[in-house]
This record gives structure tokens, C-alpha cells and sequence, in this order.
């Protein structure tokens, strides 16, 4: 009997609990794994998303661009990804919009509303 490379891999990933781990480092782990499978798209578009989160048995994934969102949601991709989380013990996968975070600049049009724009905003160093 015959023992490829890949059903090796998979034992040893079966061995290991990688629900333990932090969403950043399983993220990290998926992103690798994209890489190492040749997902070369996913691996870059997954690799620059950082906002990642584990609710129960279910892993967030959230970016501000709809553009991402729908491309990690098309079917090919969809499956890809799921591929990945499934060789890492997870199956329920979600992807999310993340609200736009408010700038400074925001904030301080926000204050000025309620303060008459009387607002000053002091750098210190």
C-alpha cells in the first residue's frame, strides 16, 4: 500500500485541533494553504483581509469592498475556500461587509455638528 503525499498531509492536519487557534492564525494557516494549492487569486485578495473572527463553530470573514465579497461569494471560489476551511476542521464559513471606519476627519465633522464648529484638535507628541 501506497501512501501519497497528500493523504499524509491530511492525516497530520487531522491530528491537530486548529479550532484552538486564534481567527488571525487559522486565517494565516488558510491563506498558506491557498498559496501552497495553487489558489494563486485567492491567496492574494484573501491575504490582504485582516478583519477575521470566530463566532462558535462558524469563521467570519469581513472586508468594506463589495468587490472582494462577491468574489470570494462566486461558486468556484466559494468552493475553494471551503475546500480550505474544511481541511482545517471548519465548515460553516461566512462572509461579511464590515462598516466603513469613521476617519478623523469624520469624527471631527461629527463634533463640530454639536459644537458649533468650535472643535480644535490639538497633536501631541
Amino acid at each position: 500500500m501506497m501512501i501519497t503525499k497528500q493523504s499524509k498531509l491530511k492525516e497530520n492536519a487531522s491530528n491537530v485541533n486548529y479550532k484552538n487557534l486564534s481567527a488571525r492564525t487559522l486565517w494565516g494557516k488558510i491563506i498558506v494553504y491557498l498559496r501552497e494549492h495553487n489558489n494563486i487569486i485567492l491567496h492574494i485578495v484573501c491575504g490582504d483581509i485582516t478583519d477575521v473572527s470566530i463566532d462558535g463553530d462558524k469563521f467570519i470573514i469581513k472586508t468594506t469592498e463589495q468587490s472582494i465579497i462577491d468574489m470570494l461569494n462566486e461558486a468556484d471560489n466559494y468552493k475553494q475556500l471551503q475546500k480550505a476551511f474544511e481541511y482545517f476542521g471548519f465548515h460553516d464559513i461566512e462572509i461579511q461587509k464590515s462598516k466603513k471606519q469613521i476617519t478623523d476627519e469624520d469624527n471631527i465633522k461629527i463634533l463640530n455638528k454639536y459644537f458649533n464648529n468650535e472643535v480644535i484638535i490639538i497633536n501631541k507628541k
